[in-house]
């Protein structure tokens, strides 16, 4: 048998030159990086999931304060019942007759009645303030007056329930109000709304 010159033992036991050295270094810092990369993606991914999922968060809205200025003898120098209603739509409250909200108002617009508040306007009372939460459930604010007489008097009013003004990127110094105010008009002729709330 030919003698090739090659011991076999130095084939198996051959030490690796620089440049395989290098290659496995290389090999081994990315899987390391690829560890690192999942390690901290993974955390950001479920988070992302998990915000996609829930809910998003209800703006919490400040309280408005109802101002209704009456004119002298709006109702034939009787007393007037005001009637605010917080409402989910307006629709149901605008087309609904006057006598049926007169009386069971909660029957008549179903589940899109919210709460209601009344009170009486005196002949002689110039003002009458009027306090309220903002209900997240509650889209609209519907006011009934029940005249004496209707006679094409505007007896309903309804408008969206108030939201603060965003302040300007650069008013960075203004806040949301801590209150909203809304001006009403109580006249012989029915109701009218500050220009603003139309």
């Amino acid at each position: 048998m030919a003698n090739t010159g090659v011991n076999a033992g130095n084939i198996f036991h051959e030490k690796p030159s620089f440049d395989n050295k290098v290659k496995i270094a290389s090999i081994n810092k990315l899987r390391l990086n690829i560890k690192r990369i999942r390690t901290i993606l993974l955390p950001l991914i479920l988070m992302a999931f998990a915000g996609c999922s829930s809910s998003p968060e209800q703006k919490i809205l400040p309280p408005y304060q109802l101002h209704f200025d009456a004119q002298p003898n709006v109702n034939d120098s009787a007393p007037l019942k005001i009637r605010v209603m917080l409402l989910k739509s307006k629709e149901e409250f605008m087309s609904a007759d006057f006598f049926a909200l007169q009386g069971d108002t909660k029957a008549v617009l179903g589940d899109k009645w919210v709460n209601v508040d009344q009170f009486f306007l005196l002949p002689a009372q110039k003002s009458h303030f009027l306090r309220e939460k903002n209900v997240p459930e509650a889209s609209y604010i519907g006011i009934l007056a029940e005249y004496k007489q209707l006679n094409g008097k505007r007896w309903r009013i309804s408008f969206p329930v108030p939201e603060p003004e965003e302040p300007a990127f650069y008013q960075f110094w203004a806040s949301s109000p801590d209150e909203l105010n809304i001006d009403i008009q109580v006249t012989a002729n029915g109701l009218a709304l500050d220009h603003q709330y139309k």
